[in-house]
């Protein structure tokens, strides 16, 4: 009995680093949804710059995928939306679990950390 609970402890632990990995280097939407039902993945800031949007749905929704960095300036690709289409070249501030973007606030450049205005500054 214990051997048979300990193999599916270590199966959903298995499991459960897996997705982390595969979500770790995408931005996809099953990303996304991985990263927030994973109790491996922890809440962290992402800063980027914003540009174009990739679409704008019919309802004015705007879908961005943008190079983000952390106060580090550790970049990755994130994939968000904005309830609207967003004015370019603005700092937002996006609360993250892993590739699911929970918010996003506009920032002031001044507010950005140093590491993070470099690499998404450097990009655009």
């Amino acid at each position: 009995m214990l051997k048979k609970l300990f193999g599916i402890i270590s199966g959903i632990f298995i499991l459960l680093l897996g997705a982390r990995l595969y979500a770790s280097h995408s931005a996809s939407e099953v990303a996304g949804v991985l990263d927030q039902l994973n109790p491996l993945v922890f809440q962290s800031e992402l800063y980027v710059k914003t540009g174009v949007p990739q679409s704008v749905n019919e309802y004015g929704t705007a879908s961005y995928k943008q190079l983000a960095a952390n106060k580090d300036g550790e970049t990755r690709t994130i994939r968000f939306n904005g309830l609207t289409k967003l004015k370019t070249n603005r700092y937002l501030k996006l609360t993250n679990k892993g590739a699911h973007v929970e918010t996003y606030e506009e920032l002031r450049r001044d507010q950005v950390p140093e590491k993070a205005l470099k690499e998404i500054d450097s990009r655009l």
